[in-house]
């Protein structure tokens, strides 16, 4: 239950958030409403555990790892994602950006499944989306506890369907590299592997490193998802007043990078991150977080202050010129040691002109909409998208697409 007599602090300004982030003696708080799915996730440990853990999985968040999955993987997911919608003509922009999205995601965790199962995918696709709602409890508008109901349903059935074969199939991998009948260039690039490798050096009970599977799959799934969604909508409104710009996005890769950063500056995939101070804190201007206090950082509004994004900051414009030191899509990746792991793997490198084409990382948003942009995907007029009435959060819950060439 909360505590009303908390002294509850709102941080808004670009300073402010970046100070917050980087500190130490911060702790991650806020997601106890979505302990179901969240409970001792890397996204929710702090101090020693956190370090620990992450050290180990940023051995598998590397930029030739990210390079492997862009260029090796990537595209055959969208292909076979994207394959059954161009055939029918239509489909719905959520969902083509959630199962896609998904699929890559799997993929990154260790989950064994083939994108082209139709049937497959949209089982595992109902199972991931209830995960995303258990972790994003704290801005649900329904009954709370009807929704952890469902979300340990949805985990039930994960595990015995996806989970439990693909662990089994990487233990026995693991003990073939272990016993020298495998190379270690043949294990699977995932991050169940890599945990299952390291279970009695970080003592991981099996539930958290379940929990920590689920946790990847919603994280990656969700917010790539979002962000394709954010991204391509965005567009479309661009290319209401810059017809040019639509039609460049559509054969111009570098191009959509750009647009994709200035799209997840205006939407976070988390609009607020919160934290409780371990001990007081003073930023450097003086402002003062009691130990214990609430202390809510506000990305949406940081991304947006004009002392970082100049006059326009609300506004959205592709071509926004930002300072060095700045990035383009603001704090929505976070920073300091809970800076988003998967960063460069959903952005790509940030915009360098300099940059050889064979090391250029465009990311995995900005693939995914210049495919179905390539393709000819565009609104469908006669049916308008809609937002989701069961969040706070502005997520589309039906967005209607035709794709005509």
């Amino acid at each position: 239950m909360a505590n009303d007599n908390l002294e509850k602090i709102r941080l808004t300004s670009w300073q402010h958030v970046r100070e917050a982030f980087r500190s130490k003696e911060l702790r991650q708080a806020g997601y106890s409403e979505g302990a179901v799915v969240m409970a001792d996730t890397l996204l929710d440990l702090h101090g020693i555990e956190h370090r620990e853990r992450r050290r180990l999985e940023n051995r598998l968040f590397r930029r030739e790892i990210f390079s492997y999955w862009e260029h090796e993987i990537l595209g055959k997911t969208i292909d076979a994602t994207l394959g059954p919608f161009i055939a029918e003509g239509s489909g719905d922009l959520s969902v083509i950006g959630y199962r896609c999205a998904m699929n890559l995601t799997a993929t990154i965790a260790g989950i064994d499944q083939d994108p082209r199962d139709a049937d497959q995918t949209e089982r595992l696709y109902a199972i991931v989306k209830k995960f995303s709602e258990g972790a994003t409890l704290l801005h649900s508008t329904r009954d709370k506890d009807e929704v952890r109901q469902e979300v340990i349903e949805a985990m039930d059935t994960f595990k015995e369907d996806f989970y439990n074969p693909s662990r089994s199939k990487r233990i026995e991998l693991i003990h073939k590299f272990n016993s020298e009948r495998l190379d270690e260039k043949d294990l699977p690039k995932d991050v169940l592997t890599t945990l299952l490798r390291n279970t009695d050096r970080l003592a991981l009970p099996e539930e958290v490193t379940f929990r920590e599977i689920c946790f990847y799959l919603q994280a990656g799934a969700h917010s790539t998802a979002n962000a394709f969604t954010h991204t391509v909508d965005d567009l479309f409104a661009w290319g209401e007043t810059s017809p040019e710009d639509l039609e460049l996005a559509r054969s111009d890769l570098a191009f959509v990078q750009r647009c994709m950063h200035e799209s997840l500056r205006l939407h976070p995939a988390s609009p607020v991150a919160m934290r409780t101070p371990l001990s007081d804190i003073e930023l450097s201007d003086g402002t003062l977080l009691p130990s214990g206090s609430e202390v809510t950082l506000d990305l949406l509004a940081a991304n947006q202050d004009e002392t970082a994004f100049g006059t326009t900051a609300r506004l959205y414009d592709p071509h926004r010129y930002v300072s060095e030191g700045i990035a383009r899509w603001g704090m929505s990746f976070g920073a300091g040691s809970h800076a988003c792991v998967g960063a460069e793997l959903d952005g790509g490198l940030e915009i360098d002109e300099n940059r050889p084409s064979e090391q250029a990382l465009y990311g995995t948003v900005a693939i995914m909409v210049h495919a179905f942009l390539s393709a000819g995907g565009q609104r469908d007029p006669a049916r308008p998208p809609l937002l989701d009435p069961n969040s706070e959060r502005k997520h589309f819950s039906s967005y209607p697409v035709l794709f005509v060439n």
